[in-house]
């Protein structure tokens, strides 16, 4: 009797014995499966805070041996200091710095930047004069790039191929439909390279501080205000800015007189 009760009391007698509410029940929990199963959003990115923020700074000019003494160790000393870092991970290329803060994941990612922000800036002043401004921001995978492109050219040489991908490539690609910018690395960038005669230099009394300083000051733009006209109030400007590789060469520095009487008698003796 008391086995016969039991058995009475099971799932698999329930079921035959009620096998029409049976068969419902389990075609509703079918129908809520499919349902719920189409309906449900799949993310290949989701929205996750990754507990990460990176600092990336360039240092054109500046080789990495000189840059991990005067840049690198500097920032991290600097960011070590934020509250809640577990790891700092640096990497120093050629005229570029990048380090990575890794955090403990559940914090507040926000306060994190804030506080290395305050950290870089107490740091900011160990740092050359001839950095560019650094950048701080939070590391998320949805921001790498979707697609890379390499470019080759049979008929453009690479500084030709570079200027082609900066002002013509990047600026078409930009204004398709879903992209979101267009980054251009890589190639051979053009550049001025200025060669000093130092014994030259010497000869003539100049410093190469004064050199340098005057290429500087000849390369710039200059706003000239506005000049009032009855009609209207155009803006001027000075335009100073190097065109060509021969203005750099053409350049003139004052030489004192003892200085070049010094020349001329050391001319006549030699």
């Amino acid at each position: 009797m008391q086995q016969a009760k039991a058995s009475g009391l099971s799932v698999s007698a329930i079921a035959i014995r009620r096998h029409i509410g049976t068969l419902m029940l389990t075609l509703a929990v079918i129908v809520m499966g499919v349902f719920y199963v189409t309906s449900l959003p799949v993310d290949l990115l989701p929205s996750i805070t990754y507990p990460r923020i990176g600092v990336r700074l360039n240092a054109p000019g500046i080789s990495p041996e000189v840059a991990i003494d005067e840049i690198t160790r500097p920032l991290e000393e600097a960011l070590s200091a934020t509250e809640g870092v577990v790891q700092v991970y640096s990497q120093t290329r050629e005229g570029r710095v990048s380090l990575d803060l890794y955090f403990q994941p559940g914090g507040n990612i926000d306060q994190a930047l804030n506080d290395a922000t305050a950290a870089l800036n107490r740091g900011r002043g160990q740092l050359p004069t001839t950095v560019e401004e650094p950048r701080l921001f939070k590391v998320d995978p949805s921001q790498l790039p979707v697609y890379e492109i390499a470019l080759t050219s049979p008929d453009l040489e690479g500084v030709d191929l570079r200027v082609f991908a900066d002002e013509e490539l990047a600026r078409e690609l930009t204004v398709v439909p879903g992209v979101a910018s267009v980054d251009v690395a890589g190639g051979v960038e053009e550049e001025i390279q200025v060669n000093i005669d130092l014994d030259r230099l010497q000869a003539l009394g100049v410093g190469l501080t004064a050199v340098l300083n005057e290429i500087e000051a000849r390369n710039q733009d200059i706003s000239g205000g506005r000049i009032r006209g009855e009609n209207g109030e155009p803006l001027t400007r000075a335009v100073g800015r190097f065109q060509s590789a021969d203005e750099i060469r053409n350049l003139s520095f004052e030489v004192s007189e003892s200085t070049e009487q010094t020349t001329e008698n050391n001319s006549s003796l030699t």
